[in-house]
């Protein structure tokens, strides 16, 4: 099985078994052709972390990436601070639960509803 990336001038072959950096298997940084000054285990160690994670732990890791911040910088804060921002992480999510809504909800209004009249 492999993988083509839109862009890459080639595809990238996918290994049933964990890769070890270095090797033909990991492609990710090797198919684009370069690293943009990073190393390839870099790349392929910050892939696998994110990987590894929990949707619930990439969604709060998606938020801290738009406010600008990482886990470890929010470690680094007052408890004040922190609180301020988990609370505006509560915000973000409340806004994103609410968007899904109106969305599915949209897609409810325009393909209708079927009621069976027949008693």
């Amino acid at each position: 099985m492999t993988i083509t990336l839109i862009g890459a001038s080639r595809s990238i072959p996918l290994a049933t078994g964990a890769a070890k950096p270095g090797s033909s298997a990991t492609g990710f940084a090797d198919a684009l052709g370069k690293t943009g000054g990073a190393k390839a285990t870099d790349v392929y160690q910050e892939l696998d972390d994110y990987v590894k994670m929990t949707p619930a732990q990439r969604m709060r890791a998606d938020l801290l990436k738009k406010l600008g911040l990482t886990e470890e910088d929010l470690a680094a804060k007052s408890p004040e601070e922190q609180q301020a921002i988990q609370a505006k992480l509560t915000e973000l999510i409340q806004q994103q639960m609410q968007q899904a809504q109106a969305k599915q909800e949209a897609g409810a209004k325009k393909t209708g509803q079927w009621v069976d009249t027949v008693a």
